[in-house]
């Protein structure tokens, strides 16, 4: 807001003094224009005039800004599918130059992907996992915002602080019909089957399945219910060892691949030899 207000003085010609005369104090202007104060809706309409072509600018400016963020999480999202933990490095790398006002929290969410990339022999930057942990903490409603961020370092967490979380999620919202937290859901359900699989943990896999099937199917779902389906089948392989739950767990992968993901492919491939 202060830059537009500058630059729609400079504009016009004026110094501080003459565009917030009689309205606010040069000093309290002054601030303003360093986004240091904040300026009432009123006091903004009776310096400005005409409003249009300023309120225009700003919206396009907020678009734009708001267009870069969906940019900068499709270009991570890629990445971390990919396995391109170059590419991860080099956005950080980018986001370090910006001059972007978030790009503090942009930094640590893409070194969080960085770090879900690390194999279990690699160290782990302890910093970063906890700085993570504690932006999750400090959300204080277990609302959209603060499942989406747990869920996507859930394996941060030890399993049982997993399960507690995953159980009130499941018991506040299992019955949503809003479609953005049933994708998180079944996410947080995926990534808890995995988890649980890793740690040779197979107590919750029925609960978590069962809670899955409460969820309906839509599109944008697809990949969640998928990866749901191939820790189901590996589970029962598991305690059963029916070559057909294998071979549904090799078809799953086999599509993955075919889809595009050959990384993410690559790496299930290696979780479903692990625990086999």
């Amino acid at each position: 807001m202060g830059e537009l207000l500058k630059e729609e003085r400079i504009k016009k010609g004026l110094t501080q003094k003459q565009f917030a005369d009689g309205i606010v104090s040069v000093s309290y202007y002054s601030k303003v224009e360093k986004n240091e104060h904040r300026i009432t809706a009123e006091d903004l309409i009776t310096i400005l005039d005409p409003l249009c072509s300023f309120f225009k600018e700003l919206s396009l400016k907020s678009n734009f800004q708001h267009e870069d963020k969906i940019d900068l999480e499709d270009k991570v999202m890629d990445a971390y599918y990919h396995s391109d933990k170059i590419l991860l490095e080099k956005i950080i790398q980018d986001l370090e130059k910006s001059s972007s006002t978030d790009k503090t929290d942009d930094i640590l969410i893409v070194k969080g992907w960085l770090e879900s990339l690390k194999e279990d022999e690699e160290e782990p930057d302890i910093e970063v996992r906890n700085a993570l942990k504690d932006r999750v903490f400090n959300i204080p409603d277990l609302n959209k915002e603060k499942l989406t961020l747990f869920c996507n370092f859930m394996d941060f967490y030890d399993l049982d602080s997993n399960v507690m979380i995953d159980r009130k999620a499941i018991n506040k919202f299992i019955s949503s019909n809003e479609t953005e937290i049933q994708e998180v859901l079944l996410a947080m359900l995926a990534n808890l089957l995995c988890l649980s699989i890793k740690e040779d943990n197979y107590n919750y896999v029925e609960y978590l399945v069962t809670s899955s099937e409460k969820l309906p199917l839509k599109p944008q779902f697809f990949f969640y219910k998928d990866m749901i389906c191939f820790y189901k089948y590996l589970s029962s392989y598991h305690f059963n060892h029916n070559k057909d739950d294998l071979n549904t767990c090799l078809t799953i992968i086999s599509n993955v691949k075919l889809a595009g993901m050959s990384e993410y492919g690559s790496e299930l491939e290696k979780f479903l030899n692990t625990h086999i």
